[in-house]
């Protein structure tokens, strides 16, 4: 019974997180919309900054999950890579919490949305070096540093994804996963100096 109204409170949260952002929302606008009292959400959080860490963790959970869906043993290391990026960044375009995450990020900057998108960030940055120290190992790339590799891949990405779109116009998928072959992939398949 504990989990199932644990599970009401996360369910009621996204819900207020996606409609209010982190500022706009109260534990009693959670409540409201998990259908429970507000002293039930203290049971098991002890405030508004845990909650969210909970909603979080499960978008988190759910990227993850995302992630290594895309990922198949008859594709390319870079295929498999465009493909898992391409995937959640239009899971982060559409998930509602994410979108206003970024948006509190941009317009506010408040510490605590910051440190949430850092989150995001390291966790799809971990996905990426799991990938390329896998790919490592197999020799089908070869870096000597697969966390600063995953780290630059990301930020060329979003890169080319966001702030390129915002100066010059949208990139289609195709030309997006050309550029990174040509500018970061090749790279990583033709450097021997392992």
């Amino acid at each position: 019974m504990l989990e199932n109204k644990r599970q009401l409170v996360l369910e009621g949260a996204a819900s207020a997180f996606s409609m209010y952002g982190f500022k706009g929302t109260t534990m009693d606008k959670v409540a409201a919309l998990a259908g429970i009292g507000k002293g039930t959400i203290y049971t098991t959080f002890k405030n508004k900054e845990a909650l969210f860490d909970a909603v979080l963790q499960q978008i988190i959970a759910e990227m993850e999950h995302i992630f290594f869906n895309c990922i198949l043993p008859e594709k390319s290391v870079s295929e498999n890579l465009h493909s898992a990026l391409y995937e959640l960044l239009e899971f982060r375009k559409e998930h509602q919490v994410m979108m206003k995450l970024t948006y509190e990020v941009r317009m506010f900057g408040t510490e605590h949305s910051k440190r949430a998108m850092d989150k995001v960030e390291d966790a799809i940055i971990a996905c990426l070096e799991k990938q390329l120290v896998s790919a490592v190992e197999q020799k089908k790339i070869y870096t000597s540093n697969s966390r600063i590799a995953a780290f630059l891949l990301y930020k060329q990405y979003m890169a080319l994804v966001f702030d390129y779109e915002e100066k010059y116009g949208s990139l289609g998928k195709q030309a997006i996963a050309h550029i990174l072959d040509q500018h970061f992939m090749y790279a990583l398949v033709h450097n021997k100096e392992m």
